[in-house]
């Protein structure tokens, strides 16, 4: 699987995580959303920047978001034990 790699500059440093045990799967609601969108709206919201670990496009493509060995900000109460995963429509 070819995974695109992104190059987002995060407001505070990503907390470590050891093994996700689960996925949550996310919908973006939004059919043309880029991961560059979505950082910048989940920065203007306050957070740390994009929230999943990757946004599956519809046409199938998988941009990293945040690195898979840290601590989503996606799911409350899941997000040290979970991958998130978000979809565009």
């Amino acid at each position: 699987m070819n995974i695109i790699e992104t190059d987002l500059k995060f407001k505070n440093d990503l907390k470590k995580m050891n093994k996700p045990s689960m996925i949550v799967i996310h919908h973006a609601a939004h059919s043309s959303a880029t991961v560059d969108d979505i950082h910048r709206w989940h920065l203007e919201n306050g957070w740390s920047g994009f929230g999943y670990h990757f946004l599956i496009t519809k046409d199938g493509q998988v941009h990293r978001g945040r690195p898979g060995n840290t601590i989503g900000a996606h799911c409350k109460g899941y997000n040290k034990s979970s991958l998130g995963i978000c979809l565009t429509r």
